[in-house]
């Protein structure tokens, strides 16, 4: 998927953000709140929907083009404003969008047919030639959008009917159906692309879509203003105003929410919420995302499998999980977590393989005889950075730094800013760096494309090849059977587990905190949170959610 050169890739840059997906709680809240249930009404809900709502999230965007600023914040707006072809449920199933259904009439054509009737919030007719000039402006190298590696396969996006749309691949690729959902396709009009070419999601020229809101203010790094859109086809979320600030400081979240100043915040990590419940009603989504050391294989020390092995030993994974994110969390065995498997494999032959893979255990004598044994027997100095929205991960660092003080290995631990952690991302510089992801698909092949692959240059930060590791997953590309496919996607997990190119720490919650007046509702699930419908970037199920009166 990350297969753009000289550059990050947009999911990988959308994962690694550090506000994580719980950030896109913004847009699913919108409709999977409710004002708290009342028992002298019989457990009916309690009083009308607040007009205006204000919601805290931490970090901040200084575009709201996605193709420009691919963060999950910027996702999480724009998903409040416009829509995909395909939608994501809660559990992470591609569903119905702005495409009512599809077809593939062979492995390489797909054909959507729009939903009648839909209009932009301008009150302009969507229209099949919309589609294929929001992904022609995705193409356009002129552009340089970051989506546009998404697209490399395509070899034609036409009109073929009244509300028809067919795009023709190059070759089968399993996962083209989510480079049409929101992660890869934001629909907007061709006339306000053409007028506003090159100034799309600036505080001038904002963004135009068929979702549930409209924005109607954008300051770069401090807030978005959105109204409702009364003109979207789906079920009218409550909230009529939508205030979003951006406030990075956790401190300063959590005083603006004593004080009423917000009346809510999202994507609080796991180590910060409980701080929140004496404030607020907070709540947990498991959210699939990952965090890993990722271990650059082709640069000392860490080119030395033993000197990984020694480092996985000093990582107290169980302790991490426990006492850092208060048992939020669970220790991970592999970058996928387990829940994204499902459209693929049974649970339990995931289960079974993931309990096969024998992760080093926290073993502090078994790392002194492997680095003894290594090609750095007196220990050696490296470094390790992180986010500084990302507390957790500093956390990790500073005990994995302890234990490994006691192997004769120095860890120097550096918080920097987001925007460096993401520029030194791949760059080279560093051979130990940490892999922060969340998901926006429900395919285990998002995260092993991307990490494990061998010709994922941009990527693969690991800087893996392994012929077998590399073969299983170019074959389950074009692989058609989901069984197999699954089957080939998890050789490949266990394969490359035993090189540990990456250590997988753990799988995460997602926090979310919100007032008296406020409940999370109307459904769960790690992408429950992801559009302004349940069912994830704007598609409700008839009678869910929503702000209720």
């Amino acid at each position: 998927m990350e297969r753009e050169s000289g550059g990050i890739g947009r999911r990988r840059l959308l994962g690694l953000t550090g506000a994580g997906l719980g950030a896109l709680a913004a847009s699913g809240l919108l409709a999977a709140c409710a004002p708290p249930r009342r028992e002298e009404d019989g457990g009916g809900q309690g009083g009308a929907s607040p007009e205006k709502v204000t919601l805290a999230l931490p970090s901040s965007l200084s575009s709201l083009d996605v193709g420009r600023e691919s963060g999950t914040l910027n996702y999480a707006v724009a998903c409040l404003v416009q829509e995909g072809l395909l939608s994501v449920s809660p559990d992470g199933e591609l569903r119905p969008g702005l495409a009512a259904r599809w077809s593939q009439p062979d492995e390489r054509t797909y054909v959507f047919t729009l939903r009648r009737g839909v209009t932009f919030s301008d009150g302009t007719p969507l229209t099949p030639d919309d589609v294929v000039a929001s992904v022609e402006a995705i193409r356009d190298p002129k552009n340089t959008n970051a989506l546009a590696y998404l697209y490399a396969h395509v070899t034609s996006v036409k009109v073929t009917g009244d509300l028809e749309v067919t795009v023709r691949l190059k070759k089968p690729d399993a996962l083209f159906l989510w480079t049409v959902s929101p992660s890869g396709l934001l629909v907007s009009s061709r006339a306000f692309l053409k007028r506003h070419r090159g100034e799309v999601g600036t505080g001038k020229t904002l963004l135009l879509g068929t979702g549930a809101y409209r924005i109607t203010g954008f300051a770069a790094d401090d807030h978005v203003l959105l109204e409702r859109n009364d003109a979207w086809w789906g079920e009218k979320p409550g909230v009529r105003t939508l205030k979003l600030d951006f406030v990075p400081d956790a401190g300063t979240r959590l005083v603006a929410m004593k004080s009423g100043a917000v009346d809510g915040a999202l994507g609080l990590a796991s180590d910060e919420a409980r701080g929140w419940e004496s404030a607020a009603e907070v709540t947990y989504t498991e959210d699939r995302s990952v965090v890993a050391l990722a271990f650059d294989t082709g640069k000392a020390p860490f080119d030395d499998p033993r000197v990984r092995r020694a480092v996985a030993h000093a990582a107290d994974r169980a302790g991490m999980a426990e006492g850092i994110l208060h048992g939020k969390a669970q220790v991970a065995a592999a970058l996928p977590s387990p829940g994204m498997w499902g459209d693929l494999l049974p649970a339990e032959q995931v289960t079974a393989a993931y309990d096969r893979i024998a992760l080093p255990a926290h073993d502090l004598a078994a790392a002194r005889k492997e680095l003894a044994a290594s090609g750095h027997p007196d220990g050696f100095t490296a470094e390790l950075h992180y986010p500084g929205s990302g507390p957790q991960l500093g956390k990790a660092a500073l005990a994995l730094a302890a234990e490994l003080k006691k192997i004769g290995v120095t860890l120097k631990v550096e918080e920097i800013t987001l925007e460096q952690w993401i520029a030194e991302l791949g760059s080279g510089k560093f051979p130990l760096q940490f892999l922060w992801y969340f998901p926006t698909t429900g395919d285990p092949a998002e995260l092993l494309d991307a990490y494990l692959h061998g010709e994922a240059e941009a990527t693969n930060i690991a800087r893996y090849d392994q012929a077998k590791v590399t073969g299983a997953l170019k074959a389950a590309t074009t692989e058609t059977d989901s069984g197999k496919r699954g089957a080939l996607l998890l050789e490949a997990v266990t394969e490359a587990a035993g090189d540990l190119p990456y250590l997988p720490l753990w799988w995460a919650s997602t926090a979310t905190a919100l007032s008296g007046r406020l409940a999370l509702g109307g459904g769960d699930g790690p992408f429950a949170l992801t559009g302004p419908g349940p069912r994830g970037c704007g598609v409700p199920d008839a009678g869910e959610g929503g702000f209720r009166r």
